[in-house]
C-alpha cells in the first residue's frame, strides 16, 4: 500500500495525532510548571494542563483534523459537545492518575503518559462519531 493512499485513508487519524502532540505538549508544559515551580498537587495540575489545550484542540480539530470549517452543526453546539467529551476524559484521567500514580505508586510522569494515551483514544472516537460527525 502506498504512503499517499495510506495517508488519504487515515488522514484524520494522522492529523489527530499531530494535533494531539501539540495539545499534549501544552498540557505537559502547564502540568509541569504548576507542579515543579508552584508545588500544586497532581490533580490541580491535571485540570489546569488539560484545560489549557481545549480551545486549541477544538479549533485545530474542527478546521484541520476533521475538515469541518463549515458544517451544518452550530459551532457553539459543537463546542459544548467538545467540552462535554473533554470533561468525561478529564474525569477518566483523574481516576487514572489516582489509580496509577497514587494507588499503584507509579511515577507521576509515567502515569501521566499512560493516562494521556487512554484519553486520546476516547477523544478521537468521540470527536469523530459525535462532535464532528464524519
Amino acid at each position: 500500500m502506498k504512503i499517499g493512499h495510506l495517508y488519504g485513508r487515515y488522514k484524520s487519524v494522522f492529523r489527530f495525532v499531530i494535533v494531539g502532540c501539540i495539545n499534549t505538549g501544552i498540557d505537559f508544559l502547564v502540568f509541569s510548571v504548576l507542579h515543579i515551580f508552584f508545588g500544586f498537587d497532581q490533580y490541580s495540575c491535571q485540570v489546569a494542563g488539560y484545560s489549557a489545550g481545549i480551545v486549541n484542540s477544538f479549533v485545530m480539530n474542527k478546521l484541520w483534523t476533521f475538515d469541518r470549517p463549515r458544517s451544518n452543526i452550530n459551532t457553539s453546539l459543537q463546542f459544548i459537545e467538545f467540552v462535554g467529551v473533554n470533561l468525561i476524559s478529564l474525569g477518566v484521567s483523574l481516576v487514572g492518575l489516582n489509580l496509577l500514580g497514587t494507588q499503584a505508586d507509579l511515577n507521576i510522569y509515567l502515569s501521566k503518559i499512560i493516562v494521556t494515551i487512554v484519553v486520546q483514544l476516547i477523544n478521537y472516537t468521540a470527536y469523530k462519531q459525535v462532535v464532528f460527525q464524519q
